[in-house]
């Protein structure tokens, strides 16, 4: 029997085979999620704010700091509070998270290539704001302030 198709279909396969992929190039044991934000933090030159990550994980703030706690209790980062601001947290990568990254940036390149191969340039374009477009339909806004259904 052929499964009608549907965007939640279509978007979980995607997402099943991104995981995979993903896993296979983060194999330092460390939860795919995790080693995302590593590199995030790397290609920022080994340093952003927590804040910065919340954004752009779309973390709530508790969720951002039991994520860096796990990150510091293994050794992958520092973090220290900002003079300026007492709220705010800047996280920096050790020694050991660094060496990973660069390994890791590298394969990740590698499947940014392999995956735009599958799409000429207006396909890709198409793509962002097609994907954006959905994304928005899940950000709060005044008639559902949790966003979503």
């Amino acid at each position: 029997m052929t499964e009608e198709k549907t965007l939640l279909n279509e978007l979980r396969l995607i997402n099943i085979a991104l995981k995979r992929s993903m896993s296979a190039i983060c194999d330092n044991g460390v939860p795919t999620v995790s080693s995302m934000v590593l590199h995030f933090v790397f290609m920022n030159g080994g340093n952003a704010l927590q804040k910065d990550v919340e954004n752009e994980f779309g973390m709530r703030r508790s969720t951002a700091s039991q994520l860096l706690g796990k990150l510091e209790n293994g050794g992958y980062i520092t973090r220290a509070v900002i003079d300026s601001d007492g709220r705010s947290k800047r996280i920096y990568l050790s020694e050991k998270a660094v060496a990973e990254q660069n390994q890791v940036a590298q394969k990740l390149r590698s499947l940014e290539t392999y995956l735009e191969s599958a799409l000429s340039a207006e396909e890709k374009n198409t793509f962002f704001k097609l994907s954006g477009k959905i994304r928005r339909k899940f950000e709060p806004n005044p008639e559902n302030s949790r966003g979503g259904v």
